[in-house]
């Protein structure tokens, strides 16, 4: 089974978006995930078995606001 969950995003400009990560949790499997972007355009990351660096994973994506149209200037939403 996949299982998917969402953390926020928000470009420098204010426009804001979420990182989707789909992993695979069924028992007896292989375990992996995949990260893709939502509100932002930009490209998907799979690791197996897990990503162990998840600030990384942002340079690797390469998300681009389409509100300004600036590529590099997203980031985690910093939770209150």
């Amino acid at each position: 089974m996949t299982t998917s969950t969402y953390e926020a995003l928000v470009c420098e400009c204010g426009y804001q978006g979420r990182l989707k990560c789909r992993e695979n949790d069924a028992p007896f499997s292989k375990p992996w995930e995949e990260y893709s972007l939502t509100g932002f355009e930009g490209g998907t990351a799979t690791f197996a078995p897990y990503c162990t660096d998840v600030k990384a994973l942002l340079p690797t994506l390469k998300p681009k606001c389409p509100q300004c149209g600036h590529i590099g200037r997203v980031d985690y939403a910093k939770r209150p």
